[in-house]
């Protein structure tokens, strides 16, 4: 079954920003490996959260302060009707643009979060 997104919206301080081409849900790690004297054991994990999106560079005004994301919230709703929501989201790092001459500029921004929903 194939599923897509709709849209990606993210609210920080009143603010919303949804001008995003693609998004990228990091991997959680739900337990860790503990070596043990004979034996390898397992132990529960802090779950980590991560998002990477390419924001769309506006052509024509300033683009949204990213620097600024700090206890966000960000919504990932997708075609078969289900929604992520991330919440308190903070910015990790701002990449560089690209520009690839044809479409849009954009730029990959990374985003942590501590819980989903």
């Amino acid at each position: 079954m194939s599923e897509y997104v709709t849209q990606v919206l993210l609210e920080v301080n009143g603010q919303e920003v949804s001008d995003f081409s693609s998004v990228t849900e990091k991997e959680v790690e739900i337990s860790k490996e503990v070596k043990l004297m004979n034996k390898t054991g397992f132990a529960s994990a802090t779950p980590r959260y991560g998002i990477e999106v390419e924001y769309v560079v506006p052509k024509d005004g300033p683009e949204f302060d990213f620097e600024g994301v700090k206890n966000g919230t960000l919504t990932i709703d997708k075609t078969n009707g289900v929604r992520e929501t991330y919440t308190g989201v903070y910015c990790l790092k701002v990449g560089a643009t690209k520009y690839d001459g044809e479409k849009e500029a954009t730029r990959q921004i990374d985003f942590g979060a501590i819980g989903r929903v």
